[in-house]
C-alpha cells in the first residue's frame, strides 16, 4: 500500500468525493476507499440482524464509555498508535472474557481452600463469580473472587461452607467484562 504524506488534497480530508470514493481518518492517517454500494431491497438473513444488533450495542457502550471521564482515560491508556479510546470501548463491548482455567488446588471440601481461577480479557475482567455444586446439582456455596494484585490474569477464591461430597462435584467459574460480557467454565473434580 502507498503511503502519501504532507499532502494537502489528503491530510485530514473525510467525507465523498462525487460519491464515487471516500476519505475516511483512522487516528493520524487519511485513508481512500471506494464508496461503498448498498441494495435497500435486500432483506438480512436472521445471522444479519443479530450481528447488526450486536454491532449497535457495541456502539451504544462506546459512546457511553466516551462519555464517563474515568472510562475514557483507561481506553485511551489502552489504545495503541492510529487507534481511539471509542475503538477500544468498541471492541471491549464486543469480546467476551475467557476462563482459561480452574486450580482448585487442595479442595477436599473444607472452609478455607482457596480455589484460583485464570480469566483474561481483551481490555480487564471486572469480576469473577464463582459457585460449588455437588454431584446432583446442589448448590454448596457461591461467591465473587478477589484479583490478585501481582498476576493480574489471577482470581482466587476462598471456600467457607464444608462440602462432605466432593467426589463429582463441579466449580464453575464465570468472568465478566466492564460491558457486561461474560466467559465461563465449569470442572468437575
Amino acid at each position: 500500500m502507498a503511503r502519501v504524506t504532507k499532502n494537502a488534497l489528503v491530510n485530514g480530508a473525510r467525507g465523498n468525493v462525487g460519491k464515487q470514493f471516500v476519505y475516511k481518518k483512522r487516528g493520524k492517517n487519511t485513508h481512500i476507499a471506494l464508496m461503498p454500494t448498498i441494495d435497500k431491497n435486500t432483506v438480512p438473513t436472521e445471522n444479519q440482524v443479530r450481528v447488526r444488533d450486536k454491532f449497535a450495542d457495541a456502539s451504544a457502550y462506546a459512546t457511553g464509555a466516551m462519555a464517563s471521564p474515568e472510562l475514557k482515560a483507561e481506553y485511551e491508556r489502552k489504545a495503541p498508535s492510529g487507534k481511539t479510546a471509542h475503538n477500544m470501548a468498541f471492541r471491549d463491548a464486543l469480546k467476551a472474557p475467557v476462563v482459561k482455567g480452574i486450580d482448585p488446588g487442595k479442595y477436599a471440601g473444607l472452609p478455607g481452600a482457596l480455589i484460583e481461577i485464570n480469566a483474561k480479557d481483551d481490555f480487564r475482567v471486572a469480576s469473577v463469580f464463582v459457585s460449588i455444586r455437588t454431584a446432583t446439582g446442589e448448590l454448596v456455596e457461591e461467591g465473587n473472587a478477589i484479583l490478585n494484585p501481582i498476576h493480574r490474569n489471577r482470581w482466587g477464591y476462598t471456600t467457607v461452607k464444608e462440602n462432605p461430597l466432593v467426589a463429582g462435584c463441579s466449580i464453575s467459574a464465570t468472568a465478566r467484562d466492564i460491558p457486561g460480557n461474560e466467559g465461563k467454565l465449569d470442572i468437575t473434580l
